[in-house]
């Protein structure tokens, strides 16, 4: 009984067909050809079916009797259905992965000063608060906000950091300010909690 490969063979000279034109048609090299010829290998499913349709031999007529064939396909077509649910789940993986890192990159946009260690220097030079912090490498300073409470008695500062992707790290951050004549503290709060309390005549170089 004739093997698959004897098959291609005896149909291809036919049809007078060289190996390398039947090469080029399944889009594969001519030394692949020969191969099957002399069942060296096996072609795999999908070069089966083009086969059939190049050479006009039914599918049925190309593998009959040819049982290393078609035990190769049915190992071929498990494990493609195996790498098919593998894949499956790799997709649905990293599909995961990029909604979470979307969203928690989202989240830590903008994010305000949370610790006194981040705090290098703080002063006031009559106009302005100058704060000098220590923050990631990819984070710079990017707001204030400023709460007078008790009349102006206590400045409270809010100061926020954001997601730098340009990397200029600035660290530095200065706000227009203005101390009621009562002012006698400043705070620097998180969650409205005090991270430092500063006394006015510390940190006022004007007037120094």
């Amino acid at each position: 009984m004739m093997s698959i490969g004897s098959r291609i063979k005896q149909r291809r000279t036919e049809l007078n067909m060289s190996q390398e034109v039947l090469a080029e048609k399944i889009g594969v090299s001519r030394s692949a050809i020969s191969n099957w010829e002399i069942e060296r290998n096996y072609p795999d499913l999908q070069v089966i079916v083009s086969l059939s349709d190049i050479l006009e031999i039914p599918l049925d007529t190309l593998l009959k009797g040819d049982a290393a064939v078609v035990e190769k396909i049915s190992t071929d077509t498990v494990q493609r259905k195996s790498l098919s649910k593998k894949l499956k789940f790799a997709y649905i993986f990293i599909a995961i992965l990029i909604v979470l890192m979307g969203f928690a990159l989202h989240k830590t946009k903008w994010m305000d000063i949370s610790s006194a260690n981040q705090i290098k220097t703080f002063q006031y030079d009559g106009k302005n608060f100058i704060i000098a912090t220590d923050l990631p490498f990819y984070r710079s300073m990017g707001g204030c906000a400023i709460d007078y409470s008790n009349n102006g008695e206590i400045i409270n500062l809010n100061f926020m950091s954001y997601r730098d992707l340009s990397m200029a790290n600035e660290e530095v951050f200065i706000t227009n300010a203005y101390l009621y004549p009562n002012t006698t503290k400043v705070a620097v709060v998180y969650n409205n909690e005090p991270l430092v309390m500063y006394n006015i005549e510390d940190i006022d170089l004007s007037s120094k």
